[in-house]
């Protein structure tokens, strides 16, 4: 039963993203982002203003571009693991054409009155999708290279709590809907979870 988990939690995430797009295109007003939005929001000129916004350059296109560049020279020059830099290579890369074509397909509008410059299509979040695999595929990298248990559980709970924070920032800062950083969050799961068993399978190292 446990040696299909992996697969029950492809399929959770798969329904749920499904089930949120199905909600989207339907164009009526959803509850949920409603309710969230009016949680999370803040004013400019806070402490929780500048905080979100600092917050939400960690999933942005550049950062995320420059991180796996540092990832895969450190795969390729300092580890020479050739295997887990083209997965590395090849997840990201798929992820944001993936997440893109969404976008293009679903042509969700963003916000009104959000509190930073941004452009494209809402659904789904690319910080959350993209932020939670590239985070994802970090995190595994040093856990790898890290002996105590505690210490790894420290990290994937540090990183965990970063990638849902990018999410809320997002929200904070007016630029998506929740149900565009849920999405983000349901589609980026399975796909890492996906990537995560076929670099398990396929490769000549296992997880």
């Amino acid at each position: 039963m446990i040696k299909y988990s992996w697969f029950a939690m492809v399929l959770i995430c798969l329904l749920l993203f499904f089930f949120l797009m199905q909600e989207v295109e339907s164009g009526k007003p959803l509850a949920f982002d409603t309710y969230f939005m009016k949680l999370i929001s803040v004013g400019e000129n806070t402490f929780s203003f500048t905080f979100f916004k600092s917050i939400t350059y960690l999933g942005k296109s550049k950062f995320i571009g420059f991180g796996s560049l540092l990832c895969v020279l450190y795969l390729w020059i300092i580890k020479k693991d050739y295997w887990t830099m083209a997965i590395f290579s090849i997840g990201m890369a798929g992820g944001d054409v993936l997440n893109g074509w969404i976008k293009n397909h679903i042509k969700r509008v963003r916000p009104e009155n959000h509190l930073m410059e941004i452009a494209g299509f809402s659904f789904p979040s690319g910080h959350a999708m993209v932020g939670l695999i590239f985070f994802s595929m970090v995190a595994y990298l040093i856990m790898k290279e890290i002996k105590g248990n505690s210490l790894k559980w420290a990290v994937g709970i540090g990183f965990v709590c970063l990638v849902l924070l990018i999410g809320v920032s997002r929200i904070a800062m007016k630029v998506h809907f929740p149900t565009d950083i849920l999405a983000g969050f349901a589609l980026g799961a399975a796909y890492i979870l996906t990537l995560f068993k076929l670099y398990e399978f396929l490769g000549p190292k296992v997880l």
